[in-house]
């Protein structure tokens, strides 16, 4: 018996003759023809024909590998760059404390009057 490849869409778990289940994630799988098809495959999957053989396999392989490879660097530099903007967020928090630390005292001198009252612009 030859080995088929089937492409499923929805997953689901299938029952084989000797009780034992086996359970069929979502994308492609290489199963026997008589499960290929049984209907309750083929209403979960559709057969794309034959087995496809283990050149195409390390073919697609290689390309995972550099896909996982560009993505683990994407990963470090957004993980650089999160880095970044938390030591500048660092950064300005303590630049805003500084400078509310300079505008107090200034506030304070302008609203001191040397310990007098002002008088009131209307007053005799």
């Amino acid at each position: 018996m030859s080995n088929k490849t089937i492409r499923v869409h929805t997953p689901f778990t299938f029952s084989l003759e000797d009780g034992t289940t086996q359970r069929f994630e979502a994308g492609e799988h290489t199963v026997d023809e008589k499960t290929a098809g049984h209907w309750f495959v083929t209403a979960h999957a559709e057969v794309t024909g034959n087995a496809k053989s283990s050149v195409d396999t390390k073919e697609f392989q290689a390309q995972i590998d550099s896909l996982t490879a560009q993505l683990a660097a994407k990963e470090k530099a957004y993980g650089e760059l999160q880095q970044s903007v938390t030591e500048k967020d660092e950064t300005i928090a303590d630049l805003t404390a500084q400078l509310a630390a300079f505008e107090a005292p200034e506030q304070e001198v302008k609203g001191d009057t040397n310990g007098k009252k002002q008088k009131p612009a209307d007053s005799k």
